[in-house]
């Protein structure tokens, strides 16, 4: 069995895992165990198609690296000292309660800072894809790392008395720039900055924040508009919508925060591999109004659904997949934007 094979069955189990304990699929482990078995599945029948598709590209590739003159091999890294892994050993243990709290938040409902979830193993991705590229591979550290070392443990020290999350979910946050020049050194923690800035959209953050950016007053603004061009009367007062059948109010999780939250990070991502500041900039700039397009389109369809149905329709599948739905269309649209070229040199 190739090497790359079994890189992508290790990456296909890896996202098979994820999706199966995400909150994106049903709750029951059955189904949440297929849709996360298929969907590895579908990864790694994808990949293999992927080279079926370019055997040509990858014999060119290997035949010119047969011709390339004989250099003398780079030598292996330094095994890390066993004190580096107990450091290790030791900041996971401080950092566990946070993370079981993370982990719960994540997988609590889709309504709320359910792509947290995604931000560790695209962190990881990331921080790999940065590392291997690079040519040095001994041991570098910068005391700097102190700097934000410290901090982060004192605001996990100060939560552990407060009981808040919050403050241990941003000294985890904090934390991370610190172990990396600590480990890693300056040159490098520069190298993966980007995916450690990233670390911010694990933290969750209340839909009720949604209030503060007029979410929802925007929502029901354009919505009442949308439906009666669909040809349902309907009064608006404040975020509630009178329709003829049913009496619907624009709430906190359906506002579209957490769509917008998620699709800001993506566009973080995205336009960290774009090689363009004008695609860069379209990134992070169309996140908010695709976000909130999306929302609004998604609450117009299920309103106008739930008065022809009835609000029972509100307490099927059907409202949740809505949501999910939201978050891939936004996601698809950042990928359409994004500069797909550079995501493939990255990603090989």
């Amino acid at each position: 069995m190739s090497r790359a094979l079994l890189t992508d069955l290790a990456i296909g189990f890896g996202i098979g895992v994820l999706v199966a304990v995400g909150p994106f699929t049903p709750g029951a482990w059955l189904p949440s165990l297929a849709a996360g078995a298929g969907v590895g599945a579908a990864f790694v029948a994808w990949r293999a198609w992927q080279r079926h598709r370019r055997p040509e590209a990858e014999e060119t590739d290997a035949a010119s690296v047969e011709a390339l003159p004989d250099v003398e091999a780079a030598p292996p890294a330094p095994p890390t000292p066993w004190r580096v892994w107990v450091a290790l050993a030791m900041l996971a243990a401080v950092f566990t309660p946070t993370a079981r709290w993370l982990y719960a938040s994540w997988t609590a409902s889709i309504w709320t800072n359910a792509h947290g979830i995604l931000i560790p193993p695209v962190m990881a991705w990331m921080i790999f894809a940065a590392l291997r590229r690079d040519p040095e591979k001994g041991p570098e550290a910068s005391p700097w790392g102190f700097a934000f070392l410290l901090p982060g443990l004192f605001l996990v020290a100060v939560d552990a008395i407060l009981r808040t999350f919050q403050l241990g979910a941003l000294g985890l946050v904090i934390a991370l720039p610190g172990v990396s020049l600590l480990f890693l050194g300056t040159r490098r923690t520069r190298a993966i900055a980007i995916p450690l800035l990233l670390g911010i959209f694990m933290i969750p953050i209340p839909n009720s924040v949604a209030t503060h950016l007029y979410l929802k007053m925007i929502t029901a603004t354009a919505v009442e508009p949308m439906l009666t061009i669909l040809g349902i009367p309907v009064l608006r007062e404040g975020t509630v919508l009178i329709l003829p059948n049913a009496t619907f109010l624009v709430a906190d999780a359906c506002s579209g925060f957490a769509t917008l939250y998620a699709a800001v990070g993506i566009a973080i991502v995205l336009a960290a591999y774009a090689r363009s500041w004008p695609r860069r900039l379209l990134l992070v700039l169309s996140a908010w109004p695709l976000a909130v397009a999306c929302n609004i389109v998604r609450v117009t369809l299920l309103v106008a659904a739930a008065n022809r149905y009835g609000l029972g329709l509100l307490d099927t599948p059907f409202h949740a997949a809505s949501g999910v739905a939201t978050f891939w269309v936004a996601l698809l649209v950042l990928l359409l934007i994004s500069d797909r070229n550079a995501l493939r040199e990255a990603a090989t």
